[in-house]
């Protein structure tokens, strides 16, 4: 691991300077992320690590990698926000079959590199699934934060979307449009399916969510070990997520044991200002209630 081009002129959130520096990592120095230091580090805290949220680069969307970064430096917390293997900076650092198993491998490759001993992974959508990988085969990782992990419709998130949607149509002539507009969408639907039943199903592409129950077995073994996990999610999901503790509707046994929170007005990055500061107060408060000394 190497460390070039100190910076001193940044300042977290209580206005105070933060020291920032350019680290690399691998043989080759092939991966490349910006670590923020704390002027007052917290006693025995776990660094962060801030993964990026699918190919995008390291500062995140919207620049949240960077604010969450300077305000956890404000708190006393060492974090790195990283480019894993291929995006931003970074080279390819190992040969691994998939995307996922790179990303493990290259998280794995910087704990060892930072050398702090404990780790909290911060990642959203693709960076939340990769979180949760590293978490699995590694024990150093002590806490995960989960921006719009994977969601699963319900029967009662079904029934609060189709009761929103009434609300919105008003009066009974707009509902009964609506409801004539609807069978006959799954009329065509049906048609469809059957016109398409011997055809090959097209390779999947993007991110894919595994089964339900694997989904929460992964995440029951990493609270059963003691892995502290936040769970938070955006109103983009419809039927999928529409109510605070639907993760507990899908996955009873995880009550108590996963914290979760739920920004109905926010979209997927948290673009609007005020979603995003509140994203960002959310993280903050949980590591720093988490991993006090």
């Amino acid at each position: 691991m190497t460390a070039t081009r100190e910076r001193q002129g940044h300042e977290d959130a209580a206005g105070e300077p933060v020291r920032e520096d350019v680290r690399r990592f691998g043989s080759e120095g092939q991966l490349v992320g910006i670590a923020s230091h704390p002027t007052l580090p917290t006693a025995a805290a776990p660094a962060v690590i801030l993964l990026n949220a699918g190919v995008l680069h390291r500062v995140g969307p919207h620049r949240l990698h960077v604010l969450l970064a300077r305000r956890l430096a404000a708190l006393g917390y060492t974090s790195l926000r990283l480019d894993l293997g291929g995006i931003g900076d970074s080279t390819a650092a190992t040969d691994a079959a998939t995307f996922r198993d790179s990303a493990v491998a290259d998280t794995r490759l910087v704990m060892g590199g930072l050398d702090a001993g404990r780790y909290v992974l911060f990642g959203i959508c693709a960076g939340a699934d990769n979180a949760i990988a590293t978490a699995l085969v590694d024990e150093r990782v002590a806490g995960i934060v989960l921006v719009d992990p994977h969601t699963y419709p319900n029967r009662r998130g079904k029934l609060r979307e189709l009761r929103s949607k009434l609300a919105d149509l008003g009066d009974a002539r707009a509902i009964v449009r609506w409801g004539l507009g609807l069978a006959e969408r799954r009329i065509r639907g049906q048609i469809d399916r059957f016109r398409r039943r011997d055809e090959a199903a097209p390779p999947a592409e993007g991110r894919e969510a595994p089964p339900l129950p694997e989904f929460r077995a992964q995440l029951a073994a990493l609270a059963g070990r003691g892995v502290g996990i936040f769970a938070i999610y955006s109103g983009i999901h419809g039927a999928a997520y529409n109510a605070p503790d639907q993760l507990f509707e899908i996955a009873p046994e995880l009550a108590g044991k996963v914290e979760r929170a739920y920004f109905p007005d926010a979209n997927h990055t948290f673009t609007e200002l005020d979603t995003q500061r509140a994203l960002l107060a959310a993280v903050t408060t949980w590591i720093s209630t988490r991993f006090r000394s």
